[in-house]
């Protein structure tokens, strides 16, 4: 059946298929280039070569892949003469002479309340700059979120309720996260509010980043002993951190949940390799050393910085991992875990010079927060990214900052607050108010009860963890084989036509039994009538002042629901664009779309949508905000409106406070 394919690569040299795999060994015989006899090769050594999951981390210098990324990304960035600090403040300053209260009341329908001195509170009564960080660089980052918190979003409120406001083209740009001619045409001529572009132009996930963890919270999935869970695009273990296990099929309670992880970057599977095999490698609970232990593991999760113990741990983690046989790994994936092994420390300032660059002062979220514990926290985590530190840090994350040239540049302004569920971390802070907690303090608490959960798991055998570097196109057979009970796919469909994406996952659950679960980040981008953007010129200036407003009233009563409005500063300090979207606009049209989205698969077979949520995110996160999830089977005899007890667990068909769900009519 594969016989004559061309596509195919082993050992960086391309080749044509010319056998059939022996029953046996299950190889192929593979011709390569200049050679005359075929090398027998094992399956799971082949990839497609156009899949990218094949491709050899040393095709391009990180350096040459850096300039390709922001090269393709250049009409997304903020224009080059945005204001800096300074200018910011002479601003303010201008501002502040005459914008009386009076004044302020009658342009925006409130007082403003002026935002404290980050610096101050840092440098004075907070323990000053971190160790080895750049002062200079660090002065100016505050300085900078401290102007922006300032004029947020006030000026840019005045901005778009003028009578003749119109988008400049990279706000237009941004909106559709596209400059193709197609779409650009059915926005500017064809589109009116409820409008979804339909004919999207496919484009591949980017390979020119490295997702040190997900940049998506965490979502709460019930798993089940005794079954099989595939994870596609799984990024990292968050699946697992953030699930409800529980028990499985009558008479296999006891047997362990297989999870199977599928992503085609070699780095998120190497680095996943390290975090399982440091979780199997905890010491037992009675242990003095289960909570160091387990700090260690969050560090090497989410920490830019690691303890000298860290660094021991790992290293011992990698000694067993490279021990292991070499047909155990994707040559990529070896080849991550050898050279981390033989990696000496990466020095403190080198780390922190690293974190600095991959840092953007646009993106600083200090003026959410009105306390100043927590303002403290946050300025000190965004100058660092230090997570679970119990004491000095003694080098840099090797895995997150030390890689061999030619692995994907880090992704810049990761954050903990963006993998983990504000909800659950707030709820931790509101409870520990009295005691002193911070923000960081907080997450880092909900950190260490997913990782000890983890930990109890692979200690007893509750779950296996099998991680495969391909893409699914090339492994659906496998999956469908293994019949997966669930099968979870990050985000893939933003990167999928979605005829595409249906016809693979049903045929990866063409065995019936399997649930799926997936979310969208990019589906606004198809959506017109999401965005103020979408609401230019003079006739709907009326239009646009009613949005941002009634963004503000929404948010105002979102925080005071939950408590949250002594804690955060509202009206949120950032631009409106987002407020309105995720709290007025969005709300009116992410069911449409999602009904546009299943409707595709609907035509080619059946499907039961068991429900569609909208996310409104962490306000400290640039990224999730306006995310759509949902849970739908093709089996026919699944049926979510009259589900199995052991479907019907609570989680698997969550509606949190922070979701608005539209449960489906079948």
């Amino acid at each position: 059946m594969l016989g004559g394919l061309k596509t195919k690569k082993y050992n960086g040299k391309y080749g044509v298929v010319k056998s059939l795999p022996n029953a046996n060994e299950g190889r192929h015989g593979i011709l390569l280039d200049g050679m005359t006899a075929p090398v027998a090769i094992r399956l799971c050594n082949i990839s497609h070569a156009s899949s990218g999951s094949g491709e050899s981390i040393r095709k391009k210098s990180t350096q040459e892949q850096l300039a390709e990324k922001k090269l393709g990304t250049s009409h997304l960035e903020p224009s080059k003469d945005c204001p800096d600090a300074d200018q910011l403040r002479q601003f303010r300053t201008m501002m502040n002479m005459f914008m009386t209260e009076e004044v302020q009341i009658n342009m925006y329908g409130r007082k403003i309340d002026p935002v404290p001195d980050f610096l101050a509170e840092l440098v004075d009564g907070g323990g000053g700059f971190p160790v080895d960080v750049d002062q200079r660089w660090a002065e100016k980052y505050i300085r900078k979120s401290f102007e922006d918190a300032s004029g947020l979003p006030h000026y840019f409120e005045a901005f778009f309720k003028q009578p003749s406001w119109t988008p400049e083209p990279r706000y237009v740009f941004k909106r559709l996260n596209s400059t193709e001619k197609e779409k650009l045409d059915w926005y500017m001529y064809k589109a009116v509010p409820g409008s979804i572009f339909q004919q999207r132009v496919c484009r591949p996930y980017s390979s020119l980043m490295r997702h040190s963890f997900s940049n998506q919270a965490y979502r709460k999935e019930v798993l089940h002993r005794a079954t099989t869970h595939v994870a596609v695009g799984f990024v990292d273990l968050g699946m697992l951190f953030a699930a409800d296990l529980q028990p499985g099929p009558t008479g296999k309670s006891g047997h362990p949940m297989r999870f199977i992880g599928v992503e085609m970057s070699a780095y998120v599977v190497a680095k996943a390799h390290v975090i399982w095999e440091l979780l199997q490698m905890t010491p037992p609970q009675a242990s003095s050393e289960w909570k160091p232990h387990l700090c260690q593991v969050l560090q090497v999760w989410f920490s830019s910085t690691w303890e000298k113990e860290t660094f021991e741990a790992v290293q011992k983690a990698l000694i067993i991992l490279c021990s292991k046989d070499s047909t155990s790994y994707y040559p990529d994936v070896r080849e991550l875990l050898e050279y981390w092994l033989g990696a000496p420390k990466l020095p403190l300032r080198k780390a922190r010079s690293q974190i600095k660059q991959a840092t953007t002062d646009s993106l600083s979220e200090i003026g959410q927060l009105l306390q100043k514990r927590d303002r403290t926290a946050l300025a000190r985590y965004e100058l660092t990214r230090d997570f679970a530190l119990q004491g000095q840090p003694l080098c840099g994350n090797t895995p997150m900052l030390d890689c061999p040239d030619g692995t994907p540049p880090l992704e810049n302004d990761e954050t903990v607050f963006a993998a983990f569920s504000w909800m659950e971390i707030m709820k931790i802070r509101l409870e520990h108010e009295r005691s002193g907690m911070d923000i960081l303090m907080a997450a880092e608490r909900y950190a260490l009860a997913g990782v000890e959960k983890l930990a109890k798991w692979a200690a007893n055998g509750s779950v296996t963890v099998e991680l495969k570097c391909a893409a699914i196109q090339d492994v659906i057979h496998e999956v469908a084989e293994v019949r997966p009970w669930t099968m979870s796919w990050s985000n893939i469909l933003d990167y999928l036509d979605y005829r595409e994406f249906h016809r693979i996952a049903r045929a990866c659950s063409i065995h019936g039994d399997t649930i799926h679960y997936a979310y969208s980040m990019n589906w606004s981008t198809e959506v017109m009538g999401v965005s103020i953007v979408d609401y230019p010129g003079k006739e709907r200036a009326e239009i646009r002042a009613e949005l941002l407003d009634s963004a503000n009233d929404a948010v105002e009563r979102f925080y005071m629901c939950f408590g949250w409005d002594r804690h955060l500063r509202c009206p949120p300090p950032t631009n409106p664009l987002n407020t309105s979207s995720q709290f007025c606009l969005e709300q009116l049209h992410f069911r449409a779309w999602a009904r546009c989205f299943f409707d595709v698969a609907r035509r080619e077979g059946h499907l039961n949508v068991a429900n569609i949520e909208h996310s409104v995110g962490s306000p400290l996160s640039s990224t999730g905000g306006s995310t759509v999830a949902f849970t739908w089977s093709y089996d026919p005899d699944i049926r979510f409106n009259n589900m199995h007890p052991m479907l019907a667990s609570p989680g698997l068909i969550h509606s949190c406070l922070l979701y608005t769900s539209d449960a489906a009519d079948e």
